[in-house]
């Protein structure tokens, strides 16, 4: 059991990730429904990346790119992967625990329905995050850049922004709880109905200000009233 650290009071507990002496893995292994245990494998160059319903445990993957990554329903336990380049990323259905992604550079990500238990993304930039129907627990964002993040669907509690960006973030019929924007810089919002659970600062309160009075079908006009004669 890896020690669990807090960024805050409220804030998602990840895990520190230690991986000592890992033999190099041959690219050969990066197989579908492959065990995948206690591996390093670097510089690797693809035009496709099969994991479909692999366990991949206690293995790090660095500088390695692919047209094509296919991680769906694969399971990652207590692993690192550091830039990575999926121009193309489908992980649908997976199951992430103890994951730090640092440093990736991510097109599209299908990745709904998956589940992802202290995953913390850093200094990484996604065009593209799908996470519809998915179960976040203690996730963090920290530095990267997100154009467009879906959550549509999915269940997200103690999720956390840190010098992040997202463009455009959708949350319609999400449940949501401790989930701490404070740190992101947003631009779109979907879903103002599902707020509820969500920690934001002031100034983005009032940045969210038209579109909560847009939601519930008020009109802001700072003119002067008419006269009734």
């Amino acid at each position: 059991m890896k020690p669990r650290g807090r960024s805050g009071a409220q804030g998602p507990r990840i895990g520190e990730i230690r991986l000592p002496g890992l033999e190099s893995g041959d690219p050969a292994d990066l197989t579908r429904e492959a065990r995948i245990d206690g591996l390093a494998f670097e510089g690797v160059e693809c035009g496709q990346l099969d994991l479909t319903g692999s366990v991949v445990m206690e293995c790090s993957l660095t500088d390695v790119g692919a047209d094509e990554a296919d991680l769906r329903s694969a399971k990652l336990r207590d692993s690192l992967l550091t830039r990575v380049r999926f121009p193309s990323l489908r992980a649908g259905r997976g199951d992430w625990r103890d994951v730090r992604v640092e440093g990736a550079r991510i097109g599209s990500a299908e990745m709904y329905d998956i589940g992802w238990n202290s995953v913390h993304f850093v200094d990484c930039k996604l065009t593209y995050l799908n996470l519809r129907g998915a179960t976040l627990r203690d996730v963090a964002f920290t530095r990267c850049s997100i154009e467009e993040l879906d959550l549509a669907g999915a269940s997200a509690q103690n999720v956390a922004f840190s010098g992040s960006t997202v463009q455009s973030l959708d949350v319609q019929r999400a449940e949501l709880g401790a989930f701490d924007l404070r740190g992101a810089e947003l631009h779109r919002l979907t879903g103002l109905d599902r707020l509820g659970g969500t920690v934001v600062s002031s100034a983005q309160l009032y940045q969210l200000a038209p579109l909560l009075a847009a939601g519930l079908g008020m009109t802001v006009d700072d003119s002067a009233p008419p006269e009734i004669r």
